[in-house]
């Protein structure tokens, strides 16, 4: 009987269980992820964010660039098919202050928030910036604009402007790239729960 009492270890809870599983099959993507934000802050590779299905935010303090270009299109996710109609914006270069970027995942035991954050001493820097967004908010001038209509057979219309400088930016997106992308003070944190950067 006391060898059994000894050799005995209680069974942690079932939820505890659940979320210990989570954690160990979050942690290899969580490396990866990492592994890819770190060089794309040094500027070591190309960036490319898209969360499928899903939409992501990113919040600063203040973005400025030039050559921007905004062109109504359609996001389509690769797996589901779904369209989004979004505004398609490119911008040569681009600086922003106190970058937040944040994806919400959906799991069985619920949505976990990816956030990263950068440039809140020396702006983030990017190049060759195209991002796919369906919301954007914030105290905007423009320096030489230009919008016409575009030809077609479903028509368009394209803003083009030489310099843009977007106070409290907020916007939403479906897939964002860039020919360069500099995180300097790059973190990233991985927690449970809806905690988006706005």
């Amino acid at each position: 009987m006391n060898a059994a009492l000894q050799n005995f270890k209680p069974k942690p809870p079932p939820t505890r269980r659940r979320w210990l599983r989570f954690w160990l099959l979050m942690a290899p993507a969580s490396l990866a992820a990492g592994g890819v934000l770190l060089a794309m802050g040094t500027g070591a590779l190309a960036a490319s964010v898209a969360a499928s299905g899903e939409a992501f935010k990113v919040s600063g303090d203040r973005l400025s660039g030039s050559g921007f270009t905004a062109l109504p299109g359609m996001n389509v996710d690769p797996k589901t098919g779904a369209r989004h109609p979004v505004l398609v914006v490119t911008a040569q270069e681009a600086e922003l202050a106190n970058l937040c970027v944040s994806i919400l995942v959906k799991t069985p035991l619920g949505p976990v928030t990816v956030r990263v954050h950068a440039g809140s001493e020396e702006p983030v820097a990017a190049t060759g910036l195209v991002v796919d967004s369906d919301q954007l908010h914030g105290d905007i001038n423009f320096t030489d604009v230009l919008a016409r209509s575009e030809g077609g057979s479903s028509g368009g219309f394209l803003a083009r402007t030489a310099r843009v400088t977007v106070h409290h930016p907020r916007f939403t997106g479906w897939q964002g790239t860039a020919g360069s992308f500099r995180l300097n003070g790059l973190s990233m944190r991985v927690t449970p729960g809806a905690h988006e950067c706005y």
